[in-house]
């Protein structure tokens, strides 16, 4: 009786080693998970903020909480710009400037590149139509998308 008793007690302290364990490794996790979430889910809001390259050197923007400053070459302008949609991938955004509005699609392929895809290929110029489309053709690209590819400039140190 008292063996049974004893091997009931070792027993019953296996078990509570055991779930404290469980229950240290579950806290860890928790916790790793909670310093980690932040990361994850970065607000596009504050990401978009900063100094962009077109990758093709086409032109820079700057791009402020409302406000983005294009200046390429030869052409400088001020947009500003609204979100329509900020839960998920592809972000929309309503751009404008003067009295236009455009859509536009925003998706971050990291911190430090994006790619902004402007739905504005009926309200361009039947030459320029054509280019685009010649172009995407040649890269077996959708047809009408207008598509740049932006990578965050690094501030020099």
């Amino acid at each position: 009786m008292i063996a049974k008793r004893a091997e009931y007690a070792s027993m019953m302290a296996t078990m509570t080693r055991t779930r404290l364990l469980l229950l240290l490794i579950l806290l860890t996790l928790l916790a790793c998970a909670a310093l980690l979430l932040p990361e994850w889910f970065k607000d596009p809001r504050q990401l978009v903020q900063g100094e962009w390259q077109e990758v093709n050197k086409l032109g820079l923007v700057e791009v402020t909480d409302c406000t983005a400053r294009w200046q390429g070459s030869n052409y400088k302008g001020t947009y500003q710009y609204t979100w329509l949609q900020d839960e998920n991938e592809p972000y929309s955004i309503e751009v404008s400037r003067n009295e236009e509005k455009w859509l536009v699609s925003l998706t971050f392929e990291d911190d430090d590149h994006a790619v902004v895809d402007f739905h504005i290929i009926d309200k361009l110029p039947a030459q320029a139509q054509e280019l685009i489309r010649q172009k995407n053709r040649a890269r077996n690209r959708p047809e009408n998308e207008l598509q740049l590819r932006f990578r965050r400039m690094k501030a020099k140190k």
